[in-house]
């Protein structure tokens, strides 16, 4: 039998039976101690002897995978997968996200607690994975490429899923033109007078409690902090942005006015802080300059969804000034 042939998905009675004949498909290398954080990877191509199949050097050890993988499951970065052209058969949630529409026919799975079973029924030929503790699971299902992509730099990890996916000119050129993008955004937030002002990034907690978040947890603050060049309000910068480990913090209502910056981005919940006193009188709130945003958009942090991202920033500030939109 050939080592990528489908695998009969049998009842789930034989399900150990199933599980053994698959790890002759397993990945390898020895899988990862749980907990272990896996690091940098690069990719090779097997020689000219074999065109059905590349190596992707894990931490773990050598992962052979299909040249061509027609059939994916993805953790949390299926938008990175889409921009490549690759349409995964299964995922984790997309409730809200840009592209929720787009992979409304791919099977949902989850990505907090496995269930090996659920993903045997897709018929991978590839698995990318956000946890490593489940990648020996997943390899006796089917090649498996399990790391914390949270911990990569976006340009980092779109070159490596174009080298998984055979693709790399395609992903340079995706980022290339985000990075255009990019300073071509905060060429024009200069020149409406925009480029020097600060933003804070909020969430509603529980009553009385505010979120306040930096540049390295979603809710926009790659984009806002990192990309487009605008500033966090001092306390924020050193209380978040400059301490090694820390990712936000939590505020009460009285303090707020210490953080608060010239603009405020916030989700849906922050409308319970209207009739609020505290929060009725910040400038931004009564000048117009506090923007809601969707919670599922700014929740994801692929190249799709951060394309998305920069749109909504750069309209909504826009409009602040002269309600133009791009």
């Amino acid at each position: 039998m050939s080592k990528y042939k489908r695998k009969s998905i049998l009842a789930a009675a034989a399900l150990s039976a199933i599980l053994l004949t698959a790890c002759g498909a397993a990945n390898k290398g020895a899988a990862p101690e749980a907990g272990s954080k896996v690091t940098e990877q690069t990719t090779e191509t097997t020689p000219d002897t074999s065109k059905d199949t590349r190596v992707i050097k894990m931490e773990y050890g050598d992962v052979e995978i299909p040249a061509n993988p027609k059939r994916v499951v993805v953790a949390f970065f299926q938008g990175d997968l889409l921009a490549l052209g690759i349409h995964p058969v299964g995922t984790s949630f997309n409730d809200d996200a840009v592209f929720e529409q787009e992979l409304g026919d791919v099977t949902v799975v989850d990505a907090f607690e496995l269930n090996p079973e659920a993903i045997m029924e897709l018929d991978p030929d590839l698995i990318i994975w956000n946890n490593t503790d489940d990648y020996e699971r997943l390899s006796k299902i089917a090649p498996t490429l399990a790391r914390n992509y949270y911990d990569m730099e976006v340009k980092d990890r779109v070159a490596f899923f174009g080298e998984v996916f055979g693709v790399p000119e395609k992903a340079e050129k995706i980022m290339s033109d985000f990075e255009k993008k990019a300073e071509e955004s905060k060429k024009q937030l200069s020149e409406k007078g925009l480029g020097d002002k600060n933003v804070i990034l909020l969430e509603n907690q529980t009553k009385g409690v505010l979120r306040v978040f930096g540049d390295d947890y979603g809710r926009g603050g790659e984009i806002i902090y990192k990309y487009l060049g605008l500033k966090a309000p001092e306390r924020i910068q050193k209380e978040v942005m400059d301490k090694e480990g820390v990712d936000y913090i939590d505020i009460s209502y009285e303090t707020l006015k210490d953080y608060v910056g010239d603009y405020i981005f916030s989700d849906e919940r922050i409308a319970e802080m209207k009739d609020v006193e505290v929060w009725e009188s910040l400038p931004a709130v009564k000048e117009g300059r506090l923007v809601q945003n969707s919670s599922g958009m700014f929740w994801f942090s692929d190249i799709t969804s951060m394309n998305a991202q920069m749109d909504f920033v750069m309209d909504s500030l826009l409009k602040t000034v002269d309600g133009q939109t791009r």
